[in-house]
């Protein structure tokens, strides 16, 4: 079991990660319509990270944060072979780094979450 939780949540947090950056690149989920502005396609990052925590309770952050790191590599290779450079790479680096950033807030508010749940049924 300890197998499960250290290795497959990180590997399924990757997946979900590498499904959402392919989602997002190649426009089948839009979320803004004009060029310039923010990223709020971003946000989808979090489900990644609340899956992997609710799969992997006692590493939930840490898995989070492999999982999301790991799949970086992959994206960005996907990137530079099937679509245009539009922006940078310190611009994609700085976009990897926001997507990592959200994964791993999503652990954390499903962690959030449990323990006051948890506290709530206490009292």
């Amino acid at each position: 079991m300890a197998i499960w939780r250290k290795v497959v949540a990180p590997l399924i947090c990757c997946i979900i990660f590498l499904i959402i950056f392919l989602l997002l690149k190649n426009g089948w989920i839009i979320v803004r319509n004009v060029a310039p502005g923010p990223e709020y396609g971003l946000l989808l990052f979090l489900v990644p990270g609340m899956v992997t925590s609710l799969i992997s309770r006692d590493s939930a952050i840490f898995s989070s944060f492999v999982g999301g790191l790991v799949s970086i590599p992959v994206c960005f290779l996907l990137r530079m072979a099937f679509y245009p450079r539009v922006r940078p790479l310190v611009q994609e680096l700085a976009y990897a780094t926001s997507a990592i950033f959200w994964c791993v807030l999503g652990a954390m508010l499903v962690q959030l979450l449990v323990i006051a749940y948890r506290q709530f049924r206490q009292h």
